[in-house]
């Protein structure tokens, strides 16, 4: 009997090392934060949805480009969407603003979406509508013909969901590399 327990004593320290060689495979997702404010198109947008960190996810795909935030400028109109990291919970899954007569930096208000100003805001959750929001976008930097195009400010939003639960999007901002 005591012969068997020491063969099996290699298996026991072979299970053990082999949970410390997931924990490398999988290492422990940083925690949710307000990203950096920077105007170099570091490819950050975020801001506090009632209070809470929201930060985009910005993970890179095999071929180096990132999937969201993006950000696409033509003709004086401006779209920035993201999409927030999926392993976070909240009632906030996605961003959209698209401000147009977009001529440099300044202050761009955002409404439900009419033709008139062309200016809208809307946030997403998973299996719901999208939901109209109003706020203010500010441009601080938009640089279209440089090396690396780049568009970065802030946003403030306010929307309520079709429950009417009050969203409020606080010192949101934005550094993001311009589609071509």
């Amino acid at each position: 009997m005591p012969t068997r327990l020491l063969r099996l004593l290699p298996l026991l320290a072979l299970l053990t090392s082999c949970e410390d060689a997931t924990s490398d495979l999988f290492p422990a997702l940083p925690p949710v934060h307000l990203p950096t404010a920077t105007q170099v198109g570091a490819n950050t947008l975020g801001g506090l949805v009632n209070g809470q960190p929201w930060e985009a996810s910005n993970s890179p795909t095999l071929d180096g480009r990132v999937l969201t935030p993006t950000a696409r400028y033509a003709h004086g109109e401006l779209q920035l969407e993201a999409f927030r990291r999926l392993q976070v919970e909240g009632p906030v899954a996605s961003l959209r603003l698209v401000a147009a007569r977009v001529t440099g930096p300044g202050m761009y208000p955002l409404a439900a979406p009419t033709a008139e100003t062309g200016r809208t805001a809307t946030l997403g959750s998973i299996g719901q509508p999208l939901i109209p929001a109003t706020g203010m976008l500010t441009i601080t930097r938009l640089d279209t013909t440089g090396p690396h195009p780049v568009v970065a400010g802030r946003f403030e939003l306010h929307a309520a969901t079709p429950a009417g639960q009050a969203l409020r999007v606080s010192e949101g901002r934005f550094d993001v590399q311009l589609s071509r």
